[in-house]
């Protein structure tokens, strides 16, 4: 019977120490998550044309006859910040669009014309403020 409430009485006072234990990893889960960045590239879609701020398909291929592509990305958790569309051909920098981030959600895009002797793959990415890519995606011109 002593040993009995003996036992008790120590997991009595354990419990408090494990309930401080959740507590601090609960805290140091907190501290992670905040760590991580809140933004996303929630879309980012080539396509042949934009209609009231939305793409009107999603291409990996345009004809030789398409005159112009468009590069429509969806951002979040990116206000105050400033993005820019890369568009490069066969490893060159074609054009950089760069755009000002105004709200918490915010679809921009940017377009080029394409001459016919750009034809094959071109990568259009989404480069952060420090200049990193965040996404890109390829298409194939004129194949």
């Amino acid at each position: 019977m002593i040993s009995w409430v003996l036992s008790l009485g120590l997991l009595v006072a354990a419990a408090p120490v494990l309930a401080e234990g959740e507590a601090v990893a609960e805290g140091e889960a907190a501290v992670a998550a905040a760590a991580v960045p809140q933004w996303e590239v929630a879309r980012a879609i080539v396509t042949s044309g934009i209609s009231e701020r939305e793409p009107v398909d999603d291409v990996n291929q345009l004809a030789g006859e398409a005159p112009q592509a468009y590069f429509f990305t969806e951002l979040r958790g990116m206000q105050g910040q400033r993005v820019v569309h890369r568009w490069e051909h066969k490893g060159q920098v074609m054009a950089e669009v760069g755009f000002d981030v105004n709200g918490p959600r915010w679809r921009v895009w940017s377009s080029k014309n394409l001459m016919p002797e750009w034809t094959g793959v071109w990568t259009l990415s989404v480069v952060d403020g420090a200049g990193e890519v965040m996404i890109s995606r390829d298409f194939i011109y004129g194949q």
